[in-house]
């Protein structure tokens, strides 16, 4: 048939076809009937497979979670104290993560995830369909299940849904992935995916991974790094380049194989020279674990204020960043410093190993119980075959101790039957007492202690605080302990002295015995007395009588309340014994004291916390900080001060004179040689030193504040000053200077040779003349008489 005959015949049908009728023949046939039946069988079976997804998905989807905390994402983070210029100081956190946004994330770690995890990521719906039948297939047949979930999918199983591997769980993950998708962004989801996911060694998002494996921020990542830790995210365990290296590289190698095979299609904006450098780049660790022991004393105070300021509930959250005063580079100035002012003194005092035993045996009385946390005299009796522990025996109490603790007494590192021979005895600090089947635990206490404190005097900033010759968690010396200030309280008395205009500079004071209600104090060096002299020559030589006449003078009580306005908050003893030094002070106290003369009088608590930055990046408001408040007047502050620089130019405190510029301080030692202090500051810089044993033991022959501490302060000094230009101390009005006669405090007579100029505060100046040396001063005749040679005082 030809074309045109066929299309004629075809037109001819559709004329003449009558659907009524031909419906009518095709329902009488066999063939119509059966597929009637057919028909209405199938639709059926269609009406009855969607009542059941229906109703499947109506029964799967009932109690699932929310998805709301998806779009309000705050999971746990960590929490970071850094110093005054951003380096870490430690870190806080339930759950090791840092949030980062999207647009600090690089484009070679996102096509890294794609190319490892799921390239079709921004094509797809959120599910894999094969990927889905495969796993449901694998479930039924209790086969073991691969791969193929989307990322989408991932997210659910990390952040909604439990672990568990059922078609039941499944279909709930598919239903979940399915609506995140149809609420967030593709940018969203991804954004969740790579914050929120464990990428080894306990750290979760790429922040942290970036952190841990190259000690860098992820912005920073190199194509080469970003597929390592892309590739890690499929196990971390077994994928881990710290732990497996091999593995790690391998699973790098097949990210950056897929990113060029899939480039064309998906990302054919990154070149392929640069994938392939990052094939025949080695990648090199830089493993930070985020351990950071330069200020652990800083730390723990840092994060009381911090969960004293945010609350225990969004401190548990994290992702606060707290910048403190502290100045890392000065703190490990000071922890340096006092270091080898504590190995000196372990030497001057043979406290070294090898540990000697005595000459003469003495037997320790005997303890009935051990207690952890005490301290007991010990004696060595031998040592464990084989391993690095003493044995000891503590009051009767058989005992062991680790010499892998004590490195700083074993500088030439003996092994143990060197370190210490038999006989030889020590102090102990029980860390576990001694049970029936079990020896003591404890740790020899062999050396002194220290504690550091640096203050800015003008904002009360703390720079550096070291409560201890190890940075360690645990007692901190500078906020904690309580100890005798001896010698180095005397500017605050005679502070109170000038400032209430009861004494000046010039007045003579007499150093000689006297008894106060049967208590007869002493100079350092008790059988020698000056006889009468000038307050700043007192203070200079550290003169105790001169510094007791004060104090009974202007009150024991007038003395407590000063200190309390200068920030002393530790008991004090109101009595005569005040003026030695004899009640304790924490070193942080007596240093913002200090602080106080060097800022003009202004008082200011001590500061720790600069800001803290909320994980939103918003500046947290701190607590409000009381005003400063004049203590004293600026002229009072200048004249202790005054005082203070002659310790340095020509007292017990001159050893500081090296520095080469103006400088104010006090040496201190406390009664036995318990305590010894150096406090002493510049117009711009407050520190101060505290040397001694924790158990108040004697720091031993020939030490005090002058010998001890003082060296320490110095080296943190140089250091602290170093390239700072010398300033003076700026004289405020309110104070006048006077020529005086050095012997008598008078007023200097004309053309006297050995003159000197003094400081007053205005209206306190001497008004009477002294006498020449050609006219009789009986007054003057009968002062001599009352003392003697000149004085050493307790430095």
């Amino acid at each position: 048939m030809s074309l045109e005959r066929w299309r004629a015949e075809l037109r001819h049908r559709l004329q003449t076809f009558d659907a009524a009728e031909s419906w009518e023949r095709f329902r009488a046939s066999p063939t119509g009937q059966k597929a009637i039946r057919l028909g209405i069988i199938g639709l059926s079976l269609l009406g009855l497979g969607l009542a059941s997804f229906v109703g499947l998905y109506i029964y799967f989807g009932r109690g699932l979670p929310t998805i709301e905390s998806l779009s309000n994402y705050n999971p746990p983070q960590v929490s970071r104290i850094v110093d005054r210029k951003g380096r870490l100081i430690a870190e806080s956190y339930s759950e090791r993560r840092t949030v980062v946004p999207m647009e600090r994330v690089p484009r070679v770690f996102v096509l890294s995830v794609l190319a490892a995890e799921d390239a079709d990521f921004y094509r797809h719906g959120g599910l894999d369909y094969t990927g889905v039948a495969r796993a449901l297939y694998k479930d039924l047949m209790g086969m073991r299940r691969e791969g193929g979930s989307t990322i989408t999918q991932q997210l659910v199983k990390t952040m909604l849904l439990t672990p568990e591997r059922t078609y039941t769980r499944k279909i709930r993950e598919l239903i979940l992935a399915r609506r995140i998708e149809s609420e967030l962004s593709k940018d969203e989801i991804l954004h969740l995916y790579i914050n929120h996911i464990n990428f080894g060694h306990g750290h979760y998002g790429v922040e942290e991974a970036s952190r841990l494996y190259f000690d860098k921020h992820v912005e920073d990542l190199t194509l080469a790094e970003a597929s390592m830790i892309a590739g890690i995210a499929q196990s971390p365990t077994r994928l881990s380049p710290i732990s497996h290296p091999e593995a790690a590289r391998k699973r790098q190698l097949y990210v950056l194989s897929q990113l060029a095979a899939k480039r064309a299609q998906y990302w054919d904006d990154l070149p392929l020279e640069d994938i392939e450098k990052a094939r025949a780049e080695p990648v090199t660790l830089h493993v930070h674990d985020g351990s950071v022991h330069s200020a652990p004393e800083v730390a723990t105070l840092s994060k009381a204020a911090l969960k004293d300021i945010v609350g225990d509930e969004a401190l548990k959250l994290g992702g606060y960043t707290l910048t403190s005063s502290i100045d890392l580079d000065m703190q490990e100035v000071a922890r340096k410093a006092l270091q080898k002012g504590l190995r000196a003194l372990d030497d001057r005092q043979d406290l070294q190993a090898p540990l000697r035993a005595p000459k003469k045996k003495v037997k320790l009385p005997p303890v009935a119980t051990l207690a952890a946390g005490r301290q007991y005299d010990a004696v060595v009796t031998g040592v464990k075959l084989d391993t690095s522990e003493l044995l000891l025996d503590v009051g009767g109490h058989k005992a062991r101790a680790s010499i892998a603790e004590l490195a700083r007494w074993n500088p030439k590192q003996l092994p143990a039957a060197q370190f210490a021979e038999p006989g030889a005895q020590v102090r102990v600090t029980v860390v576990a007492a001694d049970t029936a089947e079990e020896a003591a635990l404890v740790r020899p206490m062999l050396g002194a202690q220290g504690a550091v404190v640096m203050i800015d005097p003008r904002t009360r900033e703390v720079l550096a605080l070291i409560g201890g010759d190890e940075a360690i968690y645990g007692f901190n010396r500078a906020t904690q302990a309580v100890r005798q200030p001896g010698s180095t309280w005397k500017p605050v008395e005679f502070a109170l002295a000038m400032e209430n205009r009861v004494f000046t500079p010039a007045s003579l004071v007499l150093d000689a015995p006297e008894v106060y209600d049967e208590w007869k104090p002493n100079n350092y060096e008790t059988w020698r007395y000056t006889g009468a002299v000038r307050l700043r020559e007192a203070l200079a030589q550290s003169i105790n009588l001169v510094a007791v006449r004060v104090v009974a003078e202007v009150t024991p009580r007038a003395v407590v309340d000063f200190a309390k306005r200068l920030g002393i908050q530790s008991e004090l003893d109101p009595s005569l014994a005040l003026a030695l030094g004899a009640s304790g002070v924490k070193p942080i106290e007596l240093v913002n004291a200090y602080a106080t003369f060097a800022a003009g009088g202004r008082y200011q608590a001590p500061r720790y916390v600069r800001q803290i930055q909320s994980p939103a990046g918003t500046a947290v408001a701190l607590p409000a900080e009381a005003a400063p408040e004049q203590v004293m007047t600026p002229a009072g502050a200048y004249l202790i001060t005054s005082l203070m620089m002659s310790v340095v130019e020509e007292g017990t405190g001159k050893a500081a004179k090296v520095l080469a510029r103006p400088i104010a301080g006090k040496t201190g030692t406390s009664n036995r040689v318990r305590d010894t202090w150096f406090v002493g500051f510049t117009p711009e810089l407050v520190c101060g030193v505290w040397v001694g044993f924790d158990d108040l033991r004697p720091l031993g022959r020939k030490e005090s504040g002058g010998h001890t501490a003082l060296p320490i302060w110095i080296d943190i000094m140089k250091a602290a000053l170093a390239g700072r230009p010398a300033v003076e101390f700026p004289m405020p009005t309110g104070i006048v200077t006077a020529r005086i006669d050095p012997k008598s405090g008078k007023l200097a007579y004309d053309n006297q040779p050995d003159a000197i100029d003094e400081v007053f505060l205005e209206g306190t100046e001497p008004t009477e003349v002294a006498t020449p040396p050609d006219v009789l001063d009986t007054g003057s005749f009968m002062m001599e008489q009352l003392g003697s040679d000149s004085a050493r005082a307790i430095p």
